[in-house]
Order: structure tokens, then sequence, then C-alpha cells
């Protein structure tokens, strides 16, 4: 299942989110992990993908309460990705993940690259642009990648959320 949801954050969630990605993408002390570390199988041939995971707790406490309201009860693991050029992510499904959240931070460029693509039930393919405040929810196993962001374009910059369905009692 895919689901595309327009202006995802409050205006004033956004801002927040978007000055800390900021703060810690021009910082000298942030701790910025790379895609090295991914599955050989999500990386092939991309360019580095910066992430940083979110620790601020209000950041937090809000996301949490956002998906609990749109999507019901999950553990989430939110994560700033920095997108540079020609950093791709190739066809997969999210493996033993519930679920995924993408908010894109920052408008793009058509030209820009990164689309996010998947495949229907019916095999055709459709493409997401990013947008800002544009959040892409994908769950069940859907499969997806992600283009390649393109020469010339800026660092984009998303919030990824990986979430596990809480079980109920």
């Amino acid at each position: 299942m895919i689901q595309v949801i327009e202006n995802f954050l409050e205006p004033d969630l956004f801002f927040n989110a978007t000055t800390l990605s900021n703060e810690i993408y021009n910082s000298t002390d942030s701790n910025l992990k790379s895609n090295a570390s991914w599955n050989s199988d999500v990386v092939r041939t991309s360019h580095i993908v910066l992430v940083h995971m979110i620790s601020d707790d209000e950041l937090m406490n809000h996301l949490q309460k956002r998906i609990e309201e749109e999507f019901g009860d999950y553990d989430i693991t939110p994560m700033f990705y920095y997108w540079t050029q020609f950093s791709y992510i190739p066809w997969h499904n999210d493996g033993n993940h519930s679920a995924a959240l993408t908010i894109y931070l920052d408008d793009q460029d058509k030209d820009d690259g990164g689309y996010f693509m998947y495949e229907k039930t019916d095999g055709k393919i459709e493409a997401i642009a990013p947008k800002r405040n544009r959040a892409i929810f994908q769950s069940d196993g859907v499969k997806h990648s992600v283009t390649s962001v393109n020469l010339g374009a800026p660092v984009r910059r998303t919030i990824q959320i990986f979430m596990k369905k809480r079980l109920t009692n």
C-alpha cells in the first residue's frame, strides 16, 4: 500500500524539523553515518547517503503522535537522510519493517531526480516527485526504489521513518 499525504507536518513542526536537519548537516560535531553499512543489495553503486538518528525528544514525540493519528500504533525509528548527487536506492521491499514513511524537507526541481518509484499490483511503475512536506507512507512489502539524485542537484533532505506494528493484546 502507498499513501501520499501533502503538508504532513504542522507548519511549526515542519520548520523545527528543517531547522534541526540543517543544523545537524552543517555542524562540525554532528554524528553522521553513511549508507556504507547498509546491505550491499540496497547500496549497489549509490553515492553517499548520510544518516543521522533523530534523538530530539520534542521532534520524536510529535512524529510519534502524528503517525499514530494517521496510521495507527507503530514503534518508530526516525532518521534524517541527506541524499548527495548520484545517491539512490535500487528496488527493494524494506524487508522486516511493517511500514516506512518518507517526509521531504525541501523542494526539488523536476530535473533533480530523487523520485520515489513503486510497482503497483498490475505491474505498472508509478513515480512520485519529492515535494516539500510531502509524505509517502508505504507498507505491506511494496517493491519500491528511489531514483538517483542528479548531477548539480542540491543535497536532498528527508525524514525517513521505519515502523514496526505494535502487537495488541
